[in-house]
């Protein structure tokens, strides 16, 4: 489930990749992940943290 989260932020242009590295770069963040599965829970976290940001305005 995590990897195909990661997939789908890949393809949106949310997260990149960074071979090299090993490492994946969650964009409007900043935040670097080695784990998919980490990048995901972060993700999801920052997801609803902006969306009870944006209820609350």
């Amino acid at each position: 489930m995590a990897q195909r989260l990661v997939n789908d932020l890949v393809d949106a242009d949310v997260v990149t990749p960074v071979p090299e590295d090993r490492v994946l770069v969650h964009k409007p963040s900043g935040t670097t992940f080695v784990s998919t599965t980490q990048l995901a829970v972060f993700h999801r976290g920052w997801m609803a943290g902006r969306d009870a940001d944006r209820e609350g305005e």
